[in-house]
């Protein structure tokens, strides 16, 4: 099967979360006709009724929403990780529960697509990259959906290469979703430690992502300086506005190319507070500003779904400063929310993993072919910056949650 061969992937729900109700929606968007890839909803593991289930899927417009023969509803995950008829499990639950839930996947031979953060820790991560290449023919993937978007590759791919060295980074996530007048309305998991909140994990991620991106994507790059300011929940401390600093040496001694990002993130934090989504407002600063020898860009909110790359071109020499010259680069979302672009690079990903399984079958190879981890330095990198900036800062969790 090569990729270009049309291929539907077929998806099993663990958790009915709300970002699990925008990937769906994502997922079964139209598409065109010639479009290779295509995607369906086929098998649902809920801790709920099965009637709750099933409104959750037509209210979704799942394709065969009440049919069992269509999309079956299991109340237990083991059931349908054990015996499921699907392509990909996606997992939604709460961050503690990731690596469990992704390990018992990938034991049971199944692809993953597991929400970011991926694990609570890097250990965690390390553990299921090792089962998903050595226990398994699977795909292992975190759900870093805004890593593949189009403002995102352009940025990667033709922007970094022509704006010099990076020399410094801002990058900050700071939206009031937990309203320290009203947390009793607030959502529970957003507020309950053993349910691992706190702006570290649920908003770090994004924007330690973006320091990456722009820092080149190096190991080299350390965590430098980490402090957290706690919300009160009223039952523990979540960690809130956080600062994050990190550095790259230089990889030259003739020509310096140390660089340095400041990342930063809120649940509290003032913006757009009067918005019933605080996501789709327009803020003053740049989500993400990238200051390089040649240009500086700016990533303008919100950072998790950039629409446009924002250029100041100013040359490399004095000389060539006098005039700046700027441009708006738009780069838009092809459709809905932009979830797709990521469940496109597993599904291809999955269709040429088979396509390898079943040559090596039919040519009576010896060697096995093994699982594959999509994005594996890149999670592996960002976890362990969170893990360090966790313990520095003093954010800690119960010790049964990061265990591997």
């Amino acid at each position: 099967m090569s990729s270009s061969t049309p291929f539907t992937c077929r998806w099993a729900l663990l958790g009915l979360s709300s970002i699990a109700v925008t990937f769906v929606e994502d997922l079964l968007l139209a598409r065109d006709a010639s479009d290779p890839i295509r995607h369906e909803v086929v098998c649902v593991s809920t801790t709920g009724t099965v009637e709750r289930a099933r409104k959750w899927l037509a209210d979704r417009k799942v394709l065969g929403a009440e049919d069992d023969k269509t999309v079956k509803v299991y109340s237990s995950s083991y059931e349908m990780l054990a015996g499921g008829d699907f392509d990909v499990v996606y997992i939604s639950t709460p961050h503690p529960l990731h690596y469990q839930a992704a390990l018992s996947a990938l034991r049971h031979q199944r692809s993953v697509l597991v929400e970011k953060p991926a694990t609570m820790n890097r250990a965690q991560f390390l553990k299921l990259a090792d089962v998903a290449k050595t226990e398994s023919q699977a795909v292992l993937m975190e759900a870093m959906w805004t890593r593949y978007l189009p403002a995102t590759l352009h940025l990667q791919n033709e922007l970094l290469p022509k704006i010099g060295t990076v020399k410094r980074v801002f990058s900050d996530l700071s939206v009031p979703i937990v309203d320290p007048a009203a947390v009793s309305e607030t959502s529970a998991r957003l507020i309950d430690k053993q349910a691992g909140a706190g702006a570290m994990l649920d908003m770090g991620v994004y924007a330690l992502t973006w320091a990456d991106v722009a820092l080149g994507g190096s190991d080299a790059t350390k965590v430098a300086y980490a402090d957290s300011i706690p919300f009160a929940t009223g039952s523990a401390l979540i960690d809130d506005i956080n600062t994050v600093v990190l550095r790259r040496p230089s990889s030259n001694e003739a020509t310096s190319s140390a660089a340095v990002a400041i990342v930063t993130t809120s649940l509290s934090l003032a913006g757009a507070p009067c918005a019933a989504d605080k996501l789709t407002v327009e803020k003053n600063a740049p989500g993400v500003r990238i200051e390089a020898t040649h240009a500086q860009v700016s990533v303008p909110f919100p950072l998790i779904r950039p629409q446009e790359l924002h250029v100041e071109w100013y040359g490399d020499s004095d000389a060539n400063k006098t005039e700046a010259k700027k441009e708006v680069l738009s780069l838009p979302v092809a459709r809905g929310w932009g979830l797709w672009y990521q469940a496109d690079v597993m599904a291809k990903t999955i269709q040429a993993q088979r396509a390898a399984v079943s040559s090596a079958a039919s040519a009576s190879a010896t060697e096995i072919v093994s699982g594959k981890v999509i994005g594996e330095e890149d999670s592996a990198r960002i976890l362990g910056w969170m893990d360090v900036a966790r313990q520095t800062a003093g954010i800690a969790y119960d010790a049964a949650l990061e265990a591997v």
